[in-house]
């Protein structure tokens, strides 16, 4: 990312530069938080589905 002045130096280690980098890399943690929280949430509800469907044999385990 480049931003538009005449003094390289600027473009490349000014405030401006950092502050725009900083606002990206926010935004991609941001997004993979997100990504991650959807991916527990999956997981989260397969583990629910999985504890029902083992439900009745531990039912009939308990009785044996």
């Amino acid at each position: 990312m480049r931003l538009a002045t005449l003094h390289l130096e600027t473009a490349k280690y000014g405030d401006v530069y950092r502050a725009a980098t900083l606002a990206l890399l926010r935004q991609q943690i941001i997004r993979h938080i997100k990504r991650t929280d959807a991916s527990a949430q999956k997981v989260e509800q397969a583990l629910a589905r999985l504890a029902e469907a083992n439900a009745p044999i531990d039912r009939l385990a308990r009785h044996q």
